[in-house]
């Protein structure tokens, strides 16, 4: 009988301290997701230019750019002027240099390139190009719609993810909080068995950690996830086995 009640007890232990390993590495896959659509969003914003080109007869390109600046809705990235575009349309097209039309270069519109100075939100581009076209001087504005909707998606998942997270660490702190009272309030408790389990749960949270590592190795998937953040999982999990212990 006590055989069974001993075999029972080790076998519950165990199964502790599996699920802790498992959540550990649970948790660094989802960190290592999230690094992934973090980096995948800091590229696509990179490439979310927006045109707005001038008027041919604009008299005062740089006027026009501080007022684009004033709306606090962009930043000008780059100017190219009507010469510097001429330019450019020529290196893509040498056809071009065998045209001998006068003034063909003041045909050619100046423009800038401009990003978003915040994340996107609901209605962002409808907002952005009003206020664009409020300025006297600009032509035209052209941008991909659908770009900058996918940008704005991945910035909300982003954003929801660590909402998530900061709802589940507030969770975790207050559990800890009661805890602790709770120990204190115990009249008597066992701090060799405290510090033991601590260390176990630890340790089964790094071996977690570790065999997950082994695996991704093997089969040749990078863990996208911060050294930082994986030392700070890894004492996190274990601090949420003590807790729920």
């Amino acid at each position: 009988m006590k055989i069974g009640k001993f075999t029972m007890k080790t076998a519950s232990e165990s199964l502790k301290f599996v699920i802790v390993a498992s959540l550990c590495a649970f948790c660094i896959l989802v960190s290592g997701h999230y690094c992934r659509i973090k980096n995948y969003a800091k590229t696509l914003s990179e490439n979310l230019n927006i045109a707005v080109f001038f008027d041919k007869n604009s008299a005062d390109d740089a006027a026009i750019r501080g007022e684009i600046e004033a709306t606090g809705l962009v930043s000008v990235k780059e100017y190219v002027s009507a010469a510097e575009a001429y330019s450019k349309a020529v290196e893509k097209n040498p056809f071009l240099k065998n045209i001998s039309v006068p003034d063909v270069a003041k045909s050619v519109q100046s423009y800038v390139l401009v990003t978003l100075k915040s994340i996107p939100y609901e209605n962002f581009l409808s907002e952005m190009r009003s206020a664009l076209e409020r300025i006297s001087g600009i032509d035209e504005i052209v941008f991909d719609i659908p770009v900058f909707k996918h940008y704005a998606e991945i910035e909300n998942l982003l954003s929801f993810s660590r909402k998530i997270f900061f709802v589940f660490a507030v969770i975790i702190f207050i559990l800890f909080v009661f805890k602790c009272i709770f120990f204190v309030l115990e009249q008597e408790f066992d701090t060799k068995k405290i510090a033991a389990n601590i260390f176990l749960y630890l340790l089964s949270s790094a071996v977690g950690f570790i065999i997950l590592w082994t695996v991704c190795i093997c089969v040749r998937y990078p863990l996208l996830t911060d050294k930082i953040v994986i030392f700070s999982i890894i004492p996190f999990i274990a601090a949420l086995g003590v807790i729920l212990d």
